[in-house]
């Protein structure tokens, strides 16, 4: 999954944007494509929309990432077999993937296993951190619905939904 969805982000900044001594290093909150345009308006000394569902990287110039999000969602819809559609959720060390055609669940280290080759959700000694990723889900998908979440659980969906507050007929 890394492989697709992993893509560097890298930020350059005018010195008259201050904390040149932030030039070069690393910032590890997950930044998303989303976040480009509300970037593009900060630098240009506009007003970021609240509506907007990123966020300004300019903060994290700043020194600003407190309140940043915590992770960020990745979804893969069915495209070329029925029972690839999946969720996801990663905070950059983690990666948590519920695959909603039939409700398995995948949980990598992203530190110590950067190529996703050891799937750790049947390994006993991390149950505590798949139940936290699990319920990190239920909390992102619970606003799309029954379909979706249902008295507290994920739903299995053995058929794809394409959903997006954005998307034409979504919720």
């Amino acid at each position: 999954y890394e492989a697709s969805a992993r893509i560097p982000m890298l930020l350059r900044w005018p010195k008259s944007f201050g904390n040149s001594d932030r030039r070069g290093s690393l910032a590890t909150p997950p930044v998303e494509l989303r976040d480009l345009l509300p970037t593009f308006l900060d630098a240009a000394g506009a007003r970021v929309p609240e509506q907007l569902d990123g966020d300004s990287l300019l903060k994290l110039v700043r020194g600003e990432a407190e309140g940043w999000r915590k992770h960020i969602d990745l979804e893969h819809s069915v495209c070329y077999a029925e029972e690839n559609h999946w969720n996801a959720l990663t905070d950059g060390r983690w990666k948590y993937i519920y695959h909603a055609f039939d409700g398995h669940e995948q949980l990598f280290d992203l530190k110590e296993d950067p190529a996703e080759l050891t799937d750790l959700a049947s390994d006993t000694g991390y149950q505590r951190t798949l139940a936290y990723w699990r319920r990190e889900m239920v909390k992102h998908l619970s606003e799309r619905g029954d379909g979706w979440v249902n008295h507290g659980e994920l739903v299995i969906r053995p058929e794809g939904m394409l959903y997006s507050p954005h998307y034409p007929g979504g919720a």
